[in-house]
């Protein structure tokens, strides 16, 4: 039996020069990265955090920094003050903290290395700061009169670049008389005293902290300081009128007030 043709069913016409229906197209749905704005956003994202990864590994292993970051403030300030040491800083006062910090630290050995280095490319006339550091670091060593000699050279050496700002005519010589001697004028006086106590000259100590109470009379922790020499040396008497000195400065000043509690005197 013939099967019926689609057209010969009732209802229903087919059309043999009608042209089949155009297929539907499915449309992709959209994305955020279909903006280029947005791709290019993207691009430089992930080129920042490659480079941050890159940046960190290395540092990682040229040791700048330590997997678990440093672990103390005395580490942390040997990073901060290497790394701008190793980025050519002449700020002589970065150097000599870093030196310091060193120091502190025990590593003599880098530490004259870095002292070295910074005698050769920097100029210290005006601050002193290296020859200080080099005072520190030969009294570190227990060459105590090696370090008095530089520490009184630190001194020489800024009272003479005063002296020599003042000799010009102008604008220089105004700025010297505003400024006065460099900190670190005075800041000697205090390494020698330190010096001195190594060495148990007491009278020595003494004598250096007057000369820096002398011009810095609200001083209260080298008050305390001078208060604690005269208690060692018996001076009872001296060491409470230097602690009330100090709590008339700073009347909550911890040491002044241990150091009364220690000669028995009431606060």
């Amino acid at each position: 039996m013939q099967q019926d043709r689609p057209d010969d069913r009732e209802g229903f016409h087919f059309d043999e020069t009608a042209e089949p229906a155009p297929r539907k197209q499915i449309r992709r749905k959209s994305s955020i990265f279909d903006d280029p704005v947005v791709r290019k956003m993207a691009f430089v994202a992930v080129g920042i955090l490659i480079i941050f990864l890159v940046t960190v590994v290395s540092a990682l292993i040229t040791g700048v920094i330590q997997p678990g970051g440093p672990r103390t403030v005395l580490e942390r300030d040997i990073s901060v003050s290497g790394a701008a040491v190793r980025a050519g800083t002449t700020d002589t006062s970065v150097w000599a903290r870093h030196i310091s910090a060193l120091i502190l630290d025990g590593q003599f050995g880098r530490a004259e290395n870095i002292l070295a280095t910074a005698k050769a490319s920097l100029d210290d006339s005006a601050t002193a700061d290296i020859v200080l550091s080099e005072a520190r670091l030969l009294r570190a060593q227990g060459q105590y009169e090696e370090a008095l000699e530089v520490a009184e050279a630190a001194r020489t050496q800024l009272r003479e670049h005063h002296e020599g700002r003042l000799a010009q005519a102008g604008p220089v010589a105004n700025a010297a008389r505003l400024e006065g001697l460099h900190d670190n004028y005075d800041i000697a006086v205090l390494v020698k005293a330190e010096i001195y106590r190594d060495m148990e000259k007491w009278d020595s100590v003494l004598e250096q902290y007057d000369i820096f109470i002398e011009t810095n009379p609200g001083a209260a922790d080298i008050l305390t300081d001078r208060g604690d020499v005269k208690f060692e040396m018996g001076d009872r008497s001296g060491a409470e009128a230097d602690y009330r000195e100090a709590l008339r400065f700073y009347p909550d000043y911890e040491e002044a007030l241990v150091g009364l509690e220690r000669i028995g005197s009431s606060q």
